[in-house]
């Protein structure tokens, strides 16, 4: 006897077709896989902070949720918090000592996101571990992959960059602004572009 091999979701988890009401379960899930209350309030109370000020206690807030910050860190800005995986928060975002979060920042972790110690991710930079493979023409979004992101210490990622799944950032690390970083970067390297390239080797020493 034959049959259709079951559907999975996103997660890789079988589904079965359950008609209108499994479209309605698959939309709320897909909708609303971001929605942490923890998250949403944390992120509310960041708001009622001005930018720029209230750095050290936007720093305790996400401490609060389960995020793992470093002593030291400040948070200029209220970040974008986005999590689609299903591991506690601390497991996934790890936020070393003496860091600079600037504002507008966007932070993705459906796989674990590691800032080593000293990061500057200047105003507006985005981190994200979470895209799809792309699938045939009639279906560009194929499956959702996930790749962590390393970021070594004493790195410094310039306004508006983007650094994509998988990627890792080495010591000492230059991103310039607007740059988008999709694979690995020497410690002590600068660079730039899209996608981002080299434009400086680490010094000797």
């Amino acid at each position: 006897m034959t049959g259709s091999m079951p559907s999975e979701d996103e997660d890789g988890v079988p589904t079965q077709e359950l008609g209108p009401l499994g479209k309605i379960r698959d939309l709320w899930r897909v909708e609303f896989s971001n929605l942490r209350w923890r998250v949403m309030i944390c992120t509310l109370l960041m708001r009622l902070l001005p930018e720029g000020r209230g750095a050290g206690l936007r720093a305790s807030l996400l401490r609060a949720i389960g995020v793992h910050v470093g002593a030291g860190t400040r948070v200029l800005g209220t970040p974008i918090l986005q999590s689609q995986g299903r591991r506690p928060l601390r497991a996934r975002l790890r936020i070393g000592t003496g860091c600079t979060i600037g504002r507008g920042v966007i932070l993705e972790f459906g796989e674990v996101v590691t800032l080593g110690d000293r990061v500057t991710l200047a105003d507006r930079a985005v981190i994200i571990t979470t895209t799809h493979r792309l699938g045939p023409k009639g279906h560009r979004a194929g499956p959702v992959i996930r790749n962590p992101v390393s970021i070594g210490n004493d790195v410094m990622i310039g306004e508006n960059a983007i650094v994509l799944p998988g990627a890792v950032i080495g010591d000492g690390a230059r991103v310039l602004p607007g740059s988008v970083v999709n694979a690995k970067v020497a410690p002590g390297a600068t660079v730039a572009g899209i996608p981002a390239r080299l434009q400086r080797p680490a010094e000797s020493a």
